[in-house]
């Protein structure tokens, strides 16, 4: 019987790369160690970097230094000091690294504080040669853009469970005449805003917790590929007046989308994509117009609950001006134009039935309404921007088949994300020092790269899935 030959694809190739990156490491570290030369790699300005100093002189080469920490990364080793144990019992990791002697854990953590940026320029050099196998595996998906925010927690105090569980429960002892306290919030709000080892590690929400992290950006491709890492420690960001943690982390997601695509863009200009997917954190009208009008991509972001209140909305009249959800006949009154750092200007329109008045001194509203439309004193006022459409009617309609099925692509990216920090043992690392933390983030980018370069190796084989023989 003959048995007909299966035609390959280069995405076949890729998910078999991908399987053994997640399942069978060692057959990962052989095709590493057989298609990667990182000479052809590493971009000139970390070479002239690494060597200003001591020059050709160094114990140690930047290629030997770089092997070892993706290693580190492809074998999910948590600390430097677990990887020079496995470096001085293992003599094949050792010549693969192309070291006589292993270097110190403090070389390590040393090489990725000082070279932090020369790693994201690493980074960033890789996402633009990855990006014509990227397309070559499916055109269709290297044409979506996917964001997603995440957080990565250093070895703190404040990130041990016992920090909140003590002080919630002296709380607890002091609410108890009182059932109507909410002692869990009113603990929430006592935590301190930053961890007291790193101030970049913010009291944040992270996938359903309360913790400590350093917040970060992070943009893929509908491969799942990570194309960018945006990282924000100063307050330019700060969501500490929302209402709850859910509400400070959407906060968060719309702030941050626009830098981090400006960022994104800037580096790589030639890129383009047709879509954008993002949840419901990125519902912000800001967004919608960057998206379209600056990048020519249309969102496909659901519409936030949180940003949609459950009251009567306006009607326009022919003139463009709204009115009164209770009486169209009435036409709301213009107030001012409201402009505020990082949202677009805004007009602000109030309840025909109100009045703004001075008194004492102060500015203040009289509402003369039998039927007002919200509980407000000042009754309803409304904000209009000059392009109010972008957010509510898109290009692709919500709900739409179409629209169902780009956006069931986007948990790709919590895949990725979860991958990154597998590859990094986030849940296991013990470091505190923020820039040790980025570095080894770009590192676990680096090496979801690495899979794709030896991807596209394969692919020059006449049987690039035919693994025994080429391992044997």
């Amino acid at each position: 019987m003959k048995i007909k030959a299966k035609q390959l694809s280069l995405s076949d190739i890729y998910d078999d790369v991908q399987s053994f990156f997640e399942e069978d490491k060692p057959k990962f570290i052989k095709l590493f160690d057989s298609f990667i030369d990182l000479s052809e790699l590493i971009p000139p300005s970390f070479y002239a970097h690494y060597y200003s100093h001591f020059g050709r002189h160094r114990d140690f080469s930047l290629e030997s230094m770089l092997t070892a920490l993706i290693i580190q990364k492809i074998l999910s080793i948590p600390t430097v000091q677990l990887l020079v144990h496995v470096l001085k019992l293992s003599k094949e990791l050792r010549e693969l690294c192309g070291f006589k002697r292993v270097p110190h854990p403090s070389q390590f953590s040393r090489f990725k504080s000082i070279f932090l940026k020369d790693l994201e320029n690493f980074f960033n050099n890789l996402v633009n040669l990855t990006e014509p196998i990227c397309q070559a595996i499916n055109p269709s998906l290297s044409n979506i853009l996917i964001a997603d925010t995440t957080g990565f927690e250093p070895y703190v105090r404040e990130n041990n469970p016992k920090f909140f569980d003590s002080l919630y429960r002296n709380i607890k002892k002091f609410s108890k005449s009182n059932p109507d306290f909410d002692a869990h919030s009113y603990a929430c709000s006592k935590m301190p805003k930053f961890a007291h080892s790193n101030p970049d590690a913010k009291f944040s929400y992270i996938n359903g917790h309360y913790c400590y992290s350093i917040k970060a950006t992070i943009l893929t491709n509908g491969l799942g590929i990570i194309q960018h890492i945006s990282f924000y420690d100063d307050d330019s960001l700060n969501v500490n007046t929302a209402k709850s943690a859910a509400e400070s982390k959407d906060l968060y997601d719309s702030k941050t989308l626009i830098p981090s695509l400006k960022e994104f863009f800037n580096l790589h200009p030639n890129f383009s994509y047709r879509y954008f997917l993002g949840d419901a954190g990125f519902d912000s009208f800001d967004n919608y117009k960057y998206l379209f009008s600056k990048l020519g991509i249309i969102p496909i972001i659901p519409i936030n609950p949180r940003n949609s209140k459950n009251l009567p909305q306006p009607t326009f009249n022919s003139d463009g001006i709204p009115t009164c959800p209770r009486d169209p006949s009435l036409k709301m009154s213009y107030d001012g134009i409201v402009r505020e750092k990082g949202r677009t200007t805004r007009i602000k329109w109030l309840c025909p039935m109100s009045k703004k008045v001075r008194l004492n001194g102060k500015t203040t509203y009289i509402l003369q309404c039998d039927n007002p439309c919200t509980s407000s004193k000042c009754g309803r006022i409304f904000y209009t921007t000059l392009d109010i459409d972008f957010r509510k009617n898109t290009v692709v309609p919500r709900n739409s088949k179409k629209w169902s099925k780009l956006y069931e692509k986007r948990p790709i990216i919590e895949k990725s994300i979860s991958l990154l920090k597998s590859s990094i043992a986030v849940d296991s690392f013990k470091l505190i020092n923020t820039r040790s933390i980025k570095a080894d983030v770009f590192l676990g980018a680096i090496t979801q790269h690495i899979g794709l370069i030896i991807t596209a190796k394969l692919g020059t084989f006449e049987h690039p899935l035919s693994l025994k023989k080429l391992l044997a």
